[in-house]
């Protein structure tokens, strides 16, 4: 980037190389200064069809137009290993595009395409680049970040996001999208075939009604982990309550363990219009990014109970039952541990299913067969494994004797052959 790139540089470079029969897997030319760009490109253009790159990024450089990308046709159209393309912040429009569309559609290895900050591109871009779904690419990252993009752009890629279920990263940052292109990106999220892990929206111009159409989309969405609406001052106080009800719904402990708790990355900071209450709490579950789904499970419950107050975590038990579960505990541990399982009763929620009604708990199935010794000793088995073990000792006149409820011990008695050990150590 410090030194001007010259043509004759680059082709006595790409010759040693391809005497010593060597590779050449990424070229980058990143931000770099060119002296002649148009003949330097239809060099490469020519020269790369003998390698196997794999890597190739020509970004930041706003010499490169329409004649620059189509220097590069004759390689881009040919090769069949490249995997990584970016060539963001350029200058070239749909034209170009329209030059390498054999590329597009033929390429079986391309994972990562990057046009970003290339306002040029636009929406006739946009259509030529979801020829992609015509082919055999798996592509797994596409970034068209800043390129003009309207809703018909939109439409085109969400083509994509149905047909191309390797995709995983979509960035559409600063583009003039609106609720109309957001709510086109929603219908697609809800389809079974998009596996899609992260949607950058930043800056897009959305509104409280794309975002609530966006808001039920997630909730039925188990791929989705990061969703960033940052700087988007048409997102209200209304619409951000709705996009969080759908990860975090306090109407109650069963709706709040059927909630997404897969989407961790909520990202809705720079909407100016979000009271500061409802920034706090997507503050906390930003919290819960790097915890597994279970963790993610508790911390919701215990903010819930925090709230609500310890009582309210009982209510998915039935109360003929309560009272033999924390005599369990107050048995097997004290009255101190009691009450410390009673605060910890948020992770017991995460690993046990509770009924959606109480009233559908029926007594003639599970509390009457509660009431038969069996079934009783198997429930307090279950419960007695979740907490440390105690044996209760009795001590008498200098002795022991265990306790009714212990189990036989062995007898204490010893053999022959061990009096006999012991007097061999004595002497």
């Amino acid at each position: 980037a410090e030194t001007p790139l010259r043509t004759d540089v680059v082709a006595r470079h790409l010759s040693s190389v391809r005497r010593r029969r060597k590779r050449i897997n990424h070229l980058s030319l990143l931000g770099s200064e060119l002296v002649n760009p148009k003949g330097l490109f239809k060099l490469l253009g020519k020269k790369l069809k003998k390698f196997n790159v794999k890597e190739l990024a020509i970004n930041q450089i706003p010499s490169m137009n329409n004649e620059e990308l189509i220097s590069l046709a004759p390689f881009l159209n040919a090769t069949k290993t490249l995997k990584i393309l970016d060539l963001s912040g350029a200058r070239f429009d749909a034209k170009a595009l329209q030059e390498i569309l054999c590329f597009f559609m033929k390429n079986p290895s391309l994972e990562v395409l990057v046009l970003g900050d290339n306002e040029c591109v636009g929406d006739e871009g946009a259509a030529v680049v979801s020829s992609l779904q015509e082919g055999r690419a798996a592509l797994r990252t596409l970034s068209m970040q800043g390129c003009g993009l309207g809703s018909s752009g939109v439409a085109s890629i969400s083509k994509v996001l149905g047909s191309c279920p390797s995709l995983r990263m979509l960035e559409l940052s600063n583009n003039m999208i609106g609720d109309a292109g957001v709510e086109l990106l929603a219908e697609s999220i809800k389809s079974q075939s998009c596996q899609l892990e992260f949607l950058g929206l930043n800056s897009v111009e959305v509104g409280d009604r794309g975002v609530l159409v966006l808001a039920d989309a997630v909730k039925t969405n188990r791929s989705l982990t990061s969703l960033s609406l940052q700087n988007n001052r048409g997102i209200t106080s209304f619409g951000a309550a709705h996009l969080l009800k759908s990860t975090y719904n306090t109407q109650s402990l069963q709706s709040v363990l059927a909630g997404n708790h897969v989407l961790t990355n909520l990202n809705i900071r720079g909407c100016s219009r979000i009271g500061e209450s409802l920034l706090k709490l997507s503050e906390d579950l930003l919290s819960t990014q790097a915890m597994a789904t279970h963790q993610v499970i508790r911390f919701k419950v215990s903010k819930y109970t925090e709230k609500k107050g310890n009582g309210i975590v009982l209510e998915g038990f039935d109360p003929q039952l309560l009272p033999h579960i924390l005599s369990f505990v107050a048995q097997a541990n004290g009255l101190s541990y009691l009450f410390q399982s009673i605060r910890s009763m948020p992770p017991l929620h995460s690993q046990y299913e509770l009924p959606s009604k109480v009233e559908e708990v029926k007594s003639n199935d599970f509390l009457e067969s509660l009431k038969t010794p069996k079934r009783t000793k198997k429930v307090y088995e279950l419960f007695g494994e979740s907490f440390p073990r105690q044996r209760s000792i009795m001590r008498h006149q200098g002795g022991r004797r265990a306790n009714k409820h212990e189990a036989p011990m062995k007898s204490l008695s010893c053999s022959n052959k061990c009096k006999k050990s012991l007097s061999s150590q004595k002497k």
